[in-house]
């Protein structure tokens, strides 16, 4: 495994996810939207990914993320890690943030990817501590890892119909362009 990348997940597929799981956090925020770090497990076919928070109190199911001078800055929630495709993520581009979020975002990746093999670890632990169903506060407290390996592979025939839908209205706007060009040209003609 190479390092680990920040991604942006697609709304798209975070709400389809919070139609079955309710502890999926929100991405979207006022200022700055919520990204993951990953690959943080790879399980069954499937890619987990972990996401970044605010939140900075130490916890079972999270890493303190740390800057240079030692402070917590942040942290890496592995009690809402989720299965992700490929097609619905997409690396984090830090050119495109102000400078001061910019560098918060280079401290915390830098940080991450010194201590990956700490990550990938615990990543791990919580997922095969959750699924064994002896810790009751892990499965108060953390998505339903295998619900939503399940949902992750029905997602692409969730978008199926959705897909049919957009590209049935594309025809039948095309159409009714058409329909109108070809009743303009007549009026013109007359």
């Amino acid at each position: 495994m190479g390092k680990l990348m920040f991604y942006e997940v697609s709304n798209q597929y975070i709400n389809y996810l919070k139609l079955f799981e309710s502890k999926i956090p929100n991405i979207n925020y006022d200022k700055n939207n919520k990204f993951v770090c990953g690959v943080v497990l790879s399980v069954d076919g499937f890619d987990y990914f972990a996401p970044i928070s605010s939140f900075s109190k130490q916890q079972k199911t999270n890493i303190l993320i740390k800057n240079s001078n030692g402070e917590t800055i942040s942290s890496i929630r592995f009690s809402f890690m989720i299965p992700i495709p490929k097609n619905e993520i997409k690396i984090k581009n830090f050119s495109k943030e102000e400078y001061k979020y910019r560098r918060l975002l280079l401290e915390e990746w830098q940080y991450c990817n010194s201590i990956k093999d700490k990550i990938i670890s615990k990543a791990n632990y919580i997922y095969k501590r959750y699924n064994s169903g002896y810790d009751k506060t892990l499965i108060k407290n953390c998505c339903d890892f295998k619900l939503l390996e399940e949902k992750c592979l029905e997602y692409q025939s969730y978008l199926q119909p959705i897909e049919e839908v957009a590209a049935t209205k594309k025809i039948e706007d095309r159409d009714i362009e058409k329909e109108n060009k070809n009743k303009n040209d007549w009026e013109i003609e007359r």
